[in-house]
């Protein structure tokens, strides 16, 4: 199985990844809905389901590295819904200033993982020339 080659440094950042990607769609999807009548914007969580999946490996296997290298490969991102908030008369929710923010945001988070996974994948490939 090639996910024994990386790290499990490597596999949070494809993880992180993950998250951000399905932010910056679930993001785009609320900028699109803004003006659609009782449209409940979206939001994404990751870390408290990456966390409690990794308390429970660990405290239910001996094997810590084995179990915290599973919990991270079973966490995926939560898409909610925020159903108390309501921006207009029409109980649209979205604020556009807000999503957008958050877009640029998530696009530079984006841009710092994908480097953070260029320097180890090429740390790799230095180890393996042996240079």
């Amino acid at each position: 199985m090639p996910g024994y080659l990386f790290s499990n440094s490597l596999l949070m950042l494809e993880r992180a990844m993950d998250y951000q990607w399905t932010k910056f769609s679930v993001i785009s999807d609320n900028i699109v809905n803004a003006e659609t009548p009782n449209y409940k914007p979206k939001y994404v969580t990751f870390e408290e389901a990456l966390s409690a999946s990794i308390r429970s490996s660990v405290r239910n296997t001996d094997r810590k590295g084995a179990s915290v290298r599973s919990a991270i490969l079973r966490s995926q991102p939560i898409v909610h819904v925020a159903e108390e908030e309501s921006m207009r008369m029409d109980d649209n929710g979205v604020n556009v200033t807000e999503q957008s923010t958050e877009l640029t945001r998530t696009t530079y988070q984006m841009n710092y993982t994908m480097d953070a996974i260029n320097n180890n994948l090429s740390l790799l490939r230095t180890l393996i020339r042996g240079q």
